[in-house]
């Protein structure tokens, strides 16, 4: 069971991704490469998860030579859980109960994998990516200013 609530490489880099897009979009379109580069990504892996967003309609790419991805709407219409199910499909991948039981009442496990798999969701869906930037963002100048001193 403890493995089963793991974030894959794919749901981080796809995280990290959108948010990288968002925070350089005056430089829009964005390449793979430079996200890549700045994310520590492994750039044929990023094409894969971008080309994923791209079908779920997160990101959109724009061909040719000064091509690359932006957003396909603004970071605060995005959502965490956006992301992630345009990766993973649906949220969470929590443990289901082993059932057997044969009547209809919720045992106290139950309760718990339901309440524990809404909260996941609320805060999936509660999070957008315009939320992931701008804590990115003062967490860079808080760092920056404390590097000054």
């Amino acid at each position: 069971m403890e493995d089963e609530l793991k974030v894959t490489a794919r749901e981080d880099y796809g995280i990290r991704a959108v948010v990288d897009i968002a925070i350089n979009r005056s430089q829009a379109p964005i390449q793979a490469r430079d996200i890549s580069a700045r994310q520590s990504i492994p750039e044929q892996f990023l094409e894969q998860v971008l080309a994923s967003l791209r079908r779920a309609g997160i990101v959109r790419s724009v061909r040719g030579a000064s091509g690359g991805y932006d957003l396909a709407k603004p970071a605060g219409q995005i959502t965490v859980g956006d992301v992630l199910r345009a990766l993973s499909g649906p949220l969470p991948d929590l443990p289901q109960t082993a059932g057997g039981r044969s009547n209809d009442a919720q045992s106290g496990a139950e309760f718990f994998w339901s309440r524990l798999r809404e909260a996941v969701e609320d805060v999936a869906d509660g999070t957008t990516v315009q939320d992931l930037v701008d804590y990115e963002l003062r967490w860079k100048q808080v760092h920056s200013y404390m590097m000054h001193i």
